[in-house]
């Protein structure tokens, strides 16, 4: 079959994976509401997209969606900042120099085992209950993986890179800015994005602590486990979903404007 739909790692023009998105995207709504409708999921867990849809306009006016969102996606922006500030610096230290791997990189490398969620009660203890601790905890989150993400990115630029400014004379703080740092960035970029993703799931997470602050967590918690309104609880999770894609495609984005070379 010689169509470009059945080839093997084709690549389909974007008019032609717009428009098989969206038929995949009713596909979907449609077995969706029809195992609704016939009773094949019980609609009191898993609703019908309908009357999920339907709960939007209730969700805005009555319930702040957008005042809770506001809250989480500033929780998760300072997050990343800080989480992106702290672990760059450490990592290309710890990445550079022989003498720093030795002493820290492998209790580095163990803290990528840490159960997140159960030090949650440390970052009361250190910050309180309020907006300071949940962005702490998430900038925690961010940088367990960052620095490892960058140490591994030092090791794998590839050695022909040094040896050629090596051979024009470059100093060490010269072949660190014009190989290190260039490479470094353009790769660690990609795994910046790919952890930022998971950061919204602890920022639901965390915003469980002390409610009456709000967030999208918190408003899940209200509208779900105390007023049990399912179509709401599906709303937000679509919300969040829909929010995270977005920012996952303004950050790819700003990765394409910054690293071009890498998408040649």
């Amino acid at each position: 079959m010689n169509s470009p739909l059945f080839e093997l790692r084709g690549v389909l023009a974007k008019s032609t994976k717009i428009k098989i998105g969206l038929i995949g995207l009713a596909a979907i709504l449609i077995i969706w509401w029809l195992a609704v409708k016939l009773r094949i999921v019980n609609p009191q867990i898993i609703p019908s997209p309908f009357s999920i849809l339907a709960s939007f306009p209730e969700l805005i006016s009555r319930d702040r969606m957008f005042h809770h969102l506001g809250l989480t996606v500033f929780m998760n922006i300072a997050g990343w900042i800080e989480g992106a500030l702290i672990s760059l610096p450490i990592g290309f230290i710890i990445g550079l120099f022989p003498v720093f791997n030795a002493l820290f990189g492998g209790y580095i490398q163990a803290t990528r085992y840490i159960p997140l969620t159960a030090t949650i009660v440390l970052f009361m203890a250190a910050f309180g209950i309020y907006m300071m601790m949940k962005i702490q905890f998430l900038t925690f989150a961010i940088l367990v993986y960052l620095i490892t993400a960058v140490v591994g990115r030092i090791q794998e630029t590839p050695q022909v890179y040094v040896d050629a400014v090596k051979t024009l004379g470059a100093s060490k703080w010269q072949i660190i800015r014009t190989v290190f740092i260039p490479h470094v960035l353009s790769r660690v970029s990609t795994d910046f994005i790919n952890i930022v993703a998971f950061s919204w799931t602890y920022a639901v997470y965390v915003e469980l602590i002390n409610k009456q602050e709000g967030g999208i967590g918190a408003l899940i918690y209200n509208l779900y486990f105390r007023q049990n309104q399912t179509e709401k609880l599906y709303a937000l999770i679509i919300l969040m979903v829909g929010v995270g894609y977005a920012f996952d495609l303004l950050l790819r984005m700003l990765d394409r404007k910054a690293f071009p070379f890498k998408y040649s």
